[in-house]
């Protein structure tokens, strides 16, 4: 409840009988321990004035009684923040004043019209709300600084993941290009050797040559799993399928992926994004779910970018997931979250343990050529 409202039911009560110089009314408005002043309808001199607002602005009451209102306000004084309320009769304020000695001061108040010898005034009454609005202004001016620093944050994080990216991108490359033709030129050598080699030595040469073939799928597992060569050159659908159907394969489930609505031209920065939500989701389910089968959709919702990843796997329990994130225990899911986040989407997971697990991120519909335009 306003803090004004008892008092101005008060107030209301003295309205066209009210004489600060007579009686029991001016003892309740000398004794208040808020300011309070009377002040001309028409030209708003001060008529009247308690001891509180002397205390207050520091002006003696002879003083007071020589000024208007308007002696009071400062400069920089916001008159919009002048509100009346309906019938006139009611003025309500925030106003920006300043004592004699030039200390500045916010002030609300609330003033009723009243009948003073025979005249029309008003009766104000104030309250001072200068340590209020200082703490306020403190307050938005640490939020700024907050609301600042965590965009500059989120500016590194984008950057960082960049970086990342174009490391991912780099190893993949040198693992493909020169671990992997080198490793591939070995097995060619070795595999020569055997066909040469005396027929006892043909056992131990194709263990080698085995080794080579292990090293050299592993090599290419690496580099894939870094940076698929496919998200480049085929796109986020031809990258996604072939992930899925590798690690569904390696895994042993029943992968479907449908990316018959998921557009063409992507942004490289929200493809990245989606797959690595996608790669990190497989990861789990692959992991964690023993699951028997695993959905992936790309399609377009609301007009924007849509992955899902569904499994039939035992589910687990978010809240508990939650709070080992934010210990620093499980990072998955906080990782999935903050990378959709940087990219301006949105991310949500339903999980309930024996019950699978669903993920569906969104993100923003900004596509190559808008960007290029």
């Amino acid at each position: 409840m306003s803090p004004w409202r008892p008092l101005a039911a008060k107030l209301q009560q003295l309205v066209d009988r009210i004489d600060p110089q007579a009686g029991r009314y001016r003892m309740l408005f000398e004794s208040s321990p808020l300011p309070m002043w009377v002040l001309d309808d028409e030209d708003l001199r001060f008529l009247a004035v308690n001891d509180a607002a002397l205390r207050l602005y520091g002006y003696t009451r002879d003083e007071f009684l020589g000024m208007k209102a308007s002696d009071l306000h400062r400069a920089d004084e916001r008159r919009d923040f002048l509100r009346n309320e309906p019938g006139g009769s009611v003025y309500r304020g925030v106003f920006r004043h300043a004592r004699k000695n030039g200390e500045p001061l916010d002030i609300d108040g609330v003033g009723h019209l009243v009948g003073w010898r025979g005249r029309r005034a008003r009766l104000v009454v104030i309250n001072d709300i200068t340590e209020r609005q200082r703490t306020q202004q403190a307050l938005e001016r640490v939020n700024r600084e907050l609301a600042h620093s965590h965009e500059r944050l989120r500016a590194l994080s984008r950057r960082l993941l960049e970086v990342q990216e174009e490391e991912r991108g780099r190893l993949a490359r040198d693992l493909h290009d020169d671990i992997g033709q080198a490793l591939t030129a070995l097995k060619i050598q070795v595999e020569s050797l055997q066909r040469a080699a005396e027929p006892a030595l043909r056992a131990r040469i194709a263990e080698g040559v085995e080794t080579v073939q292990h090293t050299l799928e592993r090599v290419r597992q690496l580099s894939l799993s870094l940076r698929p060569p496919q998200l480049d050159d085929l796109g986020l659908a031809a990258a996604l399928r072939s992930h899925l159907d590798r690690q569904a394969s390696l895994a042993g489930l029943a992968a479907h992926f449908d990316a018959a609505e998921a557009p063409q031209d992507i942004e490289t920065d929200t493809e990245t994004a989606c797959f690595r939500v996608a790669q990190e989701a497989i990861t789990n389910v692959v992991r964690h779910a023993k699951a028997r089968t695993v959905w992936v959709r790309l399609f377009i919702a609301g007009g924007r970018l849509a992955l899902s990843v569904r499994d039939d796997g035992r589910g687990f329990d978010l809240e508990a997931v939650r709070r080992r994130g934010a210990s620093g225990a499980s990072l998955g899911l906080i990782g999935m979250e903050e990378r959709v986040a940087l990219a301006g989407g949105s991310f949500e997971v339903r999980a309930s343990p024996g019950q699978g697990t669903v993920l569906l991120a969104t993100f923003p519909p900004r596509r190559a050529s808008e960007q290029a335009a």
